[in-house]
């Protein structure tokens, strides 16, 4: 009888045990799902189809990231994946890791890697591959700054203007480059691995893409970035070092000599673009355009400076506002000291070697170049009008 009453006892026990594992809709409970989901992803849009790849650039810097990665320099709590648009071959998408490249998709090869249709599906491929709670992105190729000269994109027709990047050819103007990175995840970071993108035309098209950008003002060296130093600054702990990065860069170029020591480097907080664009305004509202006999502004390229289109911002501002302690206008001077502290709160870093390609000495440098224009006509220069630089601030310019 009391071995009956102990099974009884035994039974109720399990039963109650079974119905307490069950939810509402008597479902079984599953165990927790593992989040797949990372710190930090960076993707690397590397668009080679160009002379960079077929001399086999992106090669270097692939391996470059390879040993990074075998140094344990993405850490666990990273992942690093590269959109490799190789020379005449099939586009990819690959991830870096410490035992080598995985492949995780291919694409059709008629798909042009500067369309926003492409970039845009490698964003998607992205997010859905290397889930993260935060992402960042280097965009590697050539590239010219604010020039809106490239091909027509949905995203911005029926303008057809280059600025980043170069595929059989084609490439994608800055302001189809702005909406479309707008369109991607939310960046942490964007640095370009490419020439010229530290104007402040593209800055400010770029100011809602990231909250940190690091460009070049002048052409960057075809090797770019040293990859294996600068993956420990992009997952770095917490919030990446693009300083850290920018310098690295900035670095590797300096300790060279001769016109290999060619190197400027800029990180841009964005959060700063909008008081720089107002007090750039209020000086171009009252300056007189009409340039100073015998100024020669700091350019940025090894080209004449009538043929240059990128020319030292600070340097140029300061021109219109100061004949040297004269002011050109009342209250020009407050109105560049305004400037200089905007610009203060804009670039976090910037360095520059004494000369570019041991050729062009590099006097002036405050980390962001401009167009300048000389007459009113120059406003039709390579589509400038289309830049929110243009409508915004430098439209304000009059000439007398």
């Amino acid at each position: 009888m009391y071995r009956k009453f102990f099974l009884s006892l035994i039974f109720t026990a399990s039963v109650a045990a079974a119905l307490s594992s069950c939810d509402d809709n008597n479902e079984p409970d599953t165990p927790p799902a593992t989040d797949p989901t990372v710190g930090r992803t960076v993707l690397v849009y590397m668009a080679a189809n160009n002379n960079l790849g077929s001399n086999y650039y992106d090669e270097l810097d692939l391996n470059e990231m390879l040993e990074g990665a075998k140094a344990g320099d993405i850490g666990a709590d990273g992942r690093l994946l590269v959109y490799h648009s190789d020379y005449h071959k099939v586009p990819e998408l690959l991830e870096v890791t410490a035992t080598g490249l995985d492949t995780l998709k291919l694409y059709d090869y008629d798909g042009l890697s500067v369309s926003s249709e492409r970039m845009l599906e490698v964003f998607d491929d992205l997010t859905e591959l290397a889930p993260a709670r935060q992402y960042g992105i280097v965009l590697w190729s050539h590239a010219t700054g604010w020039l809106q000269d490239g091909i027509a994109d949905e995203m911005d027709a029926p303008l057809s203007p280059q600025s980043f990047g170069s595929d059989s050819g084609k490439t994608m103007n800055v302001t189809t480059l702005a909406r479309t990175l707008e369109a991607g995840p939310d960046w942490s970071f964007v640095y370009f691995d490419c020439c010229y993108m530290g104007s402040v035309e593209t800055m400010y098209e770029l100011r809602n893409a990231a909250p940190t950008i690091v460009a070049s003002v002048t052409e960057l060296p075809s090797p770019g970035m040293p990859y294996n130093l600068n993956l420990k600054h992009f997952f770095a702990e917490g919030e990446p070092d693009l300083i850290g990065a920018a310098k690295e860069t900035f670095n590797s170029y300096d300790q060279l000599a001769g016109q290999d020591r060619t190197c400027t480097m800029s990180v841009i907080s964005t959060a700063g673009l909008d008081a720089l664009a107002r007090s750039a305004k209020d000086i171009f509202s009252k300056a007189n355009g009409t340039l100073p006999a015998g100024y020669v502004p700091q350019k940025f390229t090894n080209t004449t400076t009538w043929s240059c289109n990128y020319f030292d911002l600070r340097d140029y501002l300061r021109t219109l506002c100061l004949d040297g302690e004269d002011e050109r206008f009342d209250g020009a001077a407050a109105a560049f000291a305004a400037f200089e502290d905007a610009l203060d709160q804009a670039v976090l870093y910037e360095a520059a070697t004494p000369w570019l390609w041991n050729q062009v000495p590099l006097t002036e440098h405050c980390g962001l170049s401009t167009f300048i224009m000389r007459t009113p006509d120059d406003a039709a220069h390579k589509a400038y009008t289309t830049l929110s630089w243009w409508t915004d601030v430098a439209s304000a310019l009059t000439f007398e």
